[in-house]
């Protein structure tokens, strides 16, 4: 059964963060190398109204604080485009260093904007690392774009995860 190597759960609603923390664990634990990072909050306060944004690695568990405090009175996007392309070439180099398996938190706007993660998915496609992230409904016609009819979506179980990776796995090493 052949597996886009690139796939993404299709959010609503739940901890996606949480639940790729437990694949990521899981699959460290069956002895795979692990790339990529999960959003943690930060304590709420300070000069915004809103909760500090991070971006915490596997494996290395390195933080950057990717959310960038606009004042009191903002409504816009906290999020720090500096901060993120450095998370962002951290974790290529560590996918340069090998990986089972590449795993970021979101396909959000910055991707649909052609920033954010998207160089680094490519980069994970074109080193032959499958890829796992998230998507919400808002963002999912320019995931459909960016995947060109060859991505995949999944549920959020980490059964038919595991199934994926297992089955994306056989089908590179059968190649």
């Amino acid at each position: 059964m052949s597996l886009s190597p690139l796939a993404a759960i299709r959010l609503d609603h739940g901890d996606i963060d949480a639940f790729l923390e437990g694949i990521a664990r899981t699959l460290a634990d069956r002895g795979l190398t692990i790339r990529g990072a999960v959003q943690t909050r930060g304590a709420e306060g300070g000069e915004c109204h809103c909760a500090d944004m991070d971006l915490t690695t596997f494996g290395s568990r390195r933080t950057f604080r990717i959310s960038q405090p606009l004042g009191n009175g903002s409504r816009g996007c906290r999020l720090h485009p500096g901060v993120l392309a450095d998370c962002s070439a951290f974790i290529e180099a560590e996918l340069e260093q090998g990986a089972d398996l590449l795993i970021l938190n979101r396909f959000g706007r910055g991707e649909s904007e052609g920033r954010g993660f998207r160089d680094l998915m490519v980069k994970a496609i074109a080193l032959d690392v499958p890829v796992l992230t998230a998507v919400r409904p808002t963002y999912a016609e320019s995931w459909s774009e960016f995947g060109a009819g060859c991505a995949c979506d999944l549920p959020m179980n980490e059964d038919a995860v595991l199934h994926w990776l297992a089955c994306v796995r056989q089908d590179r090493d059968a190649a």
